[in-house]
């Protein structure tokens, strides 16, 4: 009898450790995994992921307290893979950040990933929303991806944050019905257009807008070259900003903020909305901006909401916007602009008008 032990069959122990994973397609063929984080969370990972690779290499280390080789490791994920593509699991829908449930034009719902630690979910119907476990829904995330605030219910929240970054009237009602845009779950999204010279806060209102709808650690990017990069930017990203536009991206379909030199509005778009700001003659610290942005943070998520929520009761009744530009989009923010604090006519006129920029910068919020 040998005094040896058997060898460890490493792809044989890789998917024993894959068992608490469940492998399925998705509804573009594409092979995902659920893999558990908690009682009442998940997280759903693309099998050929870094973060797919780190899950099962840290299982079968914990148990073996060595790596697998890389052989056992490609022979345990075409296993899987086959699994995911051929198993009794059927095509799922897998989303990033947003999601929905009925007509993607007139949903039922809509769903929010919060992408925190406890795996949230925002479900917003048109009676409210309230947080859920991301049991019943797939949201894929980034290596980039950040959370949002858990929402809490706050007043004037919105009209804080157009104070907080000196909104004109007009630029309040463009920045806002940009955000609830991006809470569509369906384009076509009006790309927001931020001009005006240096110094006049282009890039942290991009920033903070951002923030509020898809957090990312590389918030603003240069607009990439190959086309290749940019779907690749719009896959892993639900919102993308991009600095120092002199053109724009036609192949992007999402919520998207372009930071442009002053002078190029008349290169954008038709697709548009343009926030002009004027140039700040006192700035202020940006650590006190953003402390008193993040303290806003949860109020302003319930906010949007919110709005979405009113968006979803009234939008079946909101007889249809007579703009040339985006008239879904338009009918959208005017279903939801009793939460937004917003006059119909003056998203009316944003919509309609992509040069209507705010020329005059004396009545500041």
């Amino acid at each position: 009898m040998s005094a040896h032990p058997p060898k460890l069959d490493q792809a044989q122990a890789l998917l024993y450790h894959a068992r608490a994973a469940t492998p399925f397609p998705s509804e573009d063929g594409e092979a995902y995994a659920s893999v558990p984080t908690g009682i009442d969370s998940r997280r759903v990972l693309p099998l050929r992921s870094a973060a797919f690779r780190d899950w099962l290499t840290n299982n079968f280390f914990s148990e073996h307290d060595t790596a697998p080789s890389a052989e056992a490791f490609r022979a345990a994920l075409y296993t899987l893979e086959a699994r995911a593509r051929h198993g009794e699991v059927p095509a799922q829908r897998v989303d990033y950040r947003l999601g929905f449930e009925g007509d993607q034009f007139l949903p039922s719902k809509i769903f929010l990933d919060l992408a925190n630690e406890c795996g949230e979910v925002i479900e917003i119907t048109s009676k409210g929303w309230h947080a859920t476990d991301n049991l019943q829904h797939n949201f894929r995330q980034d290596s980039t991806t950040l959370p949002i605030p858990r929402p809490i219910a706050g007043r004037q929240s919105l009209a804080a944050f157009a104070a907080l970054f000196r909104l004109t009237a007009e630029n309040r009602t463009r920045a806002f019905a940009w955000l609830v845009a991006a809470l569509r779950p369906t384009g076509p999204y009006p790309i927001l257009a931020l001009t005006g010279s240096s110094g006049s806060g282009k890039s942290v209102l991009a920033r903070a807008l951002r923030l509020l709808v898809d957090p990312s650690t590389a918030p603003v990017q240069r607009l990439p070259t190959s086309d290749r990069e940019l779907r690749q930017l719009a896959f892993n990203n639900w919102v993308l900003v991009f600095d120092r536009v002199h053109r724009i991206p036609s192949k992007i379909a999402g919520p998207m903020i372009l930071i442009a030199p002053h002078d190029k509005t008349s290169t954008l778009a038709n697709r548009t909305l343009t926030i002009d700001l004027p140039h700040i003659d006192a700035p202020r610290a940006e650590a006190a901006l953003w402390s008193k942005f993040e303290a806003l943070r949860p109020a302003l998520t319930a906010a949007l909401c919110d709005a979405v929520s009113n968006a979803l009761s009234r939008i079946r009744d909101i007889e249809a916007v007579h703009v040339s530009r985006l008239p879904d989009c338009a009918t959208w923010t005017t279903a939801a602009a009793p939460s937004l604090g917003l006059d119909s006519a003056a998203i009316v006129e944003a919509f309609s008008n992509p040069h209507s920029t705010a020329r005059s910068h004396t009545s500041r919020h």
